[in-house]
Parts: structure tokens; C-alpha cells; sequence
């Protein structure tokens, strides 16, 4: 049987009463520069058998509301979320799109993984990236993306 500490204990809690948990990571230590965090749910493929998801790049605050406002289109919409998938509900004023997130490392997912081992289900879980545009609305993924917003939401490993 696992041992639980109390921040186990209080993210299964959540993952109870909401469906879903994020949390925010530094890869630095001492980081306060929100371009170097990166935020991903917890418990998706548990609550509605979706992916989880994952977005580079925002402080914590910001790109947790963008990951709720994500889930919550997806629900109220009826959609399973998808890579290719474009959110009109996420961010005023533009678009936010969903990509396949297979070749992100594992190793962003330290959380989700450990849950899902702790309930029995599929590990490493499948992913999804939210990417967000620049200024004039071009993602990461397109041509003519401004090189600091690429750069922003492309994992550390990758780069």
C-alpha cells in the first residue's frame, strides 16, 4: 500500500471533487521567470478518459485558468480533446489550439504519472500541449510565429 503524504492526500481530494488537478513547476529552482514554468493536469484520463494536459511558458495563475477554461469548452461543448482541436473560449480575443504532446518527456508529467500508477490506470498517460498564439495570432506551429513565444512553449528538452 502507498503512503500518502498530506500534499497527496490533498491533490486526490481535488482530483475527487473537481475531476482534475494542475499543478505548476520551475524547472529552476530559483526561476521567477514564467517563461520557464510549465503546467499540467492531473487526473483527466481518470475523470473523463481524455488526455492530460499541458501548457509552457505562463505563470501558474494564467496558464491554470487557461487549462480550466480549456476543460471547461471541452465539456460544454461535448468534445474529447484532440490534437488539431482549435478553443474559441480560452483566451479573449484569439484562439488556443491543441497539439499532440507524445513527444514531450515523461519526466513533465511527474505528478500525473504517479497518480495514475496510484489508481491502476495507463502510465505514462497520453498528452495533449495547449499552445497559445503570439500577438497577431500565429502558434508555435506555424510559420511566421514570433520566435520568443516558440521558444517560450517548447519544452526544455527540445530545445
Amino acid at each position: 500500500m502507498i503512503k500518502l503524504d498530506k500534499s497527496d492526500k490533498n491533490m486526490i481530494e481535488k482530483i475527487e471533487a473537481h475531476g482534475w488537478f494542475a499543478i505548476s513547476v520551475a524547472p529552476a529552482v530559483d526561476s521567477d521567470d514564467p517563461e520557464e514554468w510549465f503546467t499540467y493536469t492531473i487526473g483527466l484520463p481518470h475523470t473523463f478518459g481524455w488526455p492530460e494536459l499541458i501548457c509552457f511558458g505562463l505563470d501558474s495563475e494564467f496558464a491554470h485558468g487557461l487549462l480550466s477554461d480549456a476543460i471547461d469548452e471541452c465539456k460544454s461543448k461535448n468534445n474529447i480533446p484532440s490534437a488539431g482541436m482549435i478553443l474559441t473560449e480560452v483566451i479573449e480575443g484569439f484562439p488556443a489550439k491543441l497539439v499532440d504532446g507524445s513527444s514531450i518527456s515523461d519526466n513533465y508529467f511527474g505528478y500525473a504519472r504517479w497518480f495514475a500508477r496510484y489508481i491502476g490506470t495507463k502510465d505514462p498517460p497520453d498528452r495533449l500541449q495547449l499552445l497559445w498564439p503570439d500577438k497577431r495570432g500565429v502558434f508555435p506551429d506555424e510559420s511566421g510565429c514570433a520566435e520568443g513565444v516558440i521558444l517560450a512553449q517548447t519544452p526544455v528538452e527540445t530545445q
